[in-house]
């Protein structure tokens, strides 16, 4: 293997520049589809020193600009290899008006700033530190060697005894671990009542202090709840796309409000959903591992075509013993089990997204429109345009609106 072939790859990976920096300043070889007068690396000379004087040790370095714009440089004897930049967010008209007019980048040069996720570009990155070192690293040891500096840690072990000694000092304890098992443990067994009794508990404490602002501090309670609840509904017997899928969507929505008021209501919402999906679970099935993984499989790929043979190899069996099986423990066969829960995802989207039927019966996969309508009036007695007459939020709340 060659550095020119593994840059091409790169690229290709990334898309964005790679250029290496000679220690007199000069610009080497670079590698990248668009011209050198759209790479901040070599348009701006001064950022280009400041990279090059940045010590290299015994990992890749990673700096950012803007928060959201990464850069990674590589030791090549007494060259630099930055590879950069990249957002880790999709680029807007803003970030690509900052890179231009940061690094003097020409306007009708038309720069488009690299998006890859940041799990994607620590992978490329430790690949490459691989090429060139021959030593292997995981993501964890190139942030942390990255991020987390010594005096980052010193500062939260001081943080963490002021918040011990202030808390001793005020006779002020934290809510009662015991109270947070009984709520955890309603969820876990989709007992309604239980859930509601834990949480009218009274008790001596507080709940941790996350944030000094507190509409911050209400996201972050309720960032950390919904998220052990997810955890719970999985042991009861959630699929984990599902609860992952469902931690997300609470977060989202919590993240746009402005209340406390309503951030704790929608807090305590998720986790009663969280309940009632465990007691729908619990009532109408045995558990099965090997069914549990078909199901996650099949959840985690509604918008594909889902063959049994797939499903079968993801999990190791054969796909006649997995079709047996699953029609014996669900009572419904694999084919119709998918076609509900296509259905299902598509009363969720009526309901919530602006996605027309065809653009529905699409994403999922079914061969045509019709048949996804049929599907759709066999499952749910009406057809998707009456669903959304019915149902959607999306529509009413654009009526609102106008």
């Amino acid at each position: 293997m060659n550095l020119v072939y593994i840059c091409n790859q790169m690229v290709r990976m990334l898309h964005c520049y790679i250029c290496c920096i000679h220690a007199d300043g000069k610009i080497g070889k670079s590698f990248g589809d668009k011209a050198d007068a759209m790479n901040p690396v070599i348009r701006d000379a001064g950022f280009r020193k400041q990279i090059f004087d940045r010590e290299i040790r015994d990992c890749p370095v990673l700096f950012c600009e803007h928060t959201l714009i990464y850069y990674a440089v590589f030791s090549d004897g007494a060259d630099k290899i930055v590879v950069g930049p990249v957002s880790i967010e999709k680029p807007s008209r803003e970030l690509n008006n900052y890179v231009v007019q940061k690094h003097g980048i020409s306007q009708k040069a038309g720069f488009q700033m690299a998006y890859c996720e940041m799990k994607v570009f620590g992978s490329a990155v430790l690949m490459f530190h691989h090429f060139l070192t021959g030593e292997e690293m995981s993501l964890d040891d190139l942030w942390r060697k990255n991020e987390l500096k010594e005096d980052d840690v010193k500062n939260a072990m001081k943080s963490i005894s002021t918040v011990i000694f202030e808390r001793q000092e005020w006779g002020i304890p934290h809510n009662p671990y015991d109270q947070e098992v009984r709520e955890l443990d309603s969820i876990r067994n989709g007992d309604f009542e239980k859930l509601s009794k834990s949480l009218k508990e009274t008790y001596r404490g507080e709940v941790g202090q996350l944030s000094k602002n507190q509409i911050r501090q209400a996201k972050n309670i309720a960032v950390c709840v919904i998220t052990l609840a997810s955890r719970a509904a999985i042991e009861g017997g959630m699929l984990p796309e599902e609860a992952f899928s469902m931690v997300d969507g609470y977060i989202l929505q919590i993240e746009e409000m402005d209340s406390p008021v309503k951030i704790d209501a929608m807090m305590r919402q998720a986790e009663f959903d969280y309940a009632a999906e465990v007691a729908k679970l619990q009532k109408n099935r045995q558990k099965n591992e090997l069914i549990e993984r078909a199901k996650n499989y099949i959840f985690q790929n509604l918008h594909d075509e889902i063959v049994i043979g797939n499903i079968a190899g993801q999990i190791g069996v054969n796909a006649s013993y997995l079709s047996n099986l699953f029609h014996k423990t669900e009572g419904v066969t694999i084919q119709q089990y998918i076609r509900h829960e296509k259905i299902r995802l598509a009363e969720n989207m009526l309901r919530y997204s602006e996605y027309d039927v065809k653009e529905i019966a699409n994403y999922l996969s079914f061969c045509s429109q019709s048949y996804f309508g049929q599907a759709f009036r066999e499952q749910t007695g009406m057809s998707p345009l009456k669903y959304r007459k019915k149902y959607g939020t999306f529509q009413i709340e654009n009526n609102k609106n106008k």
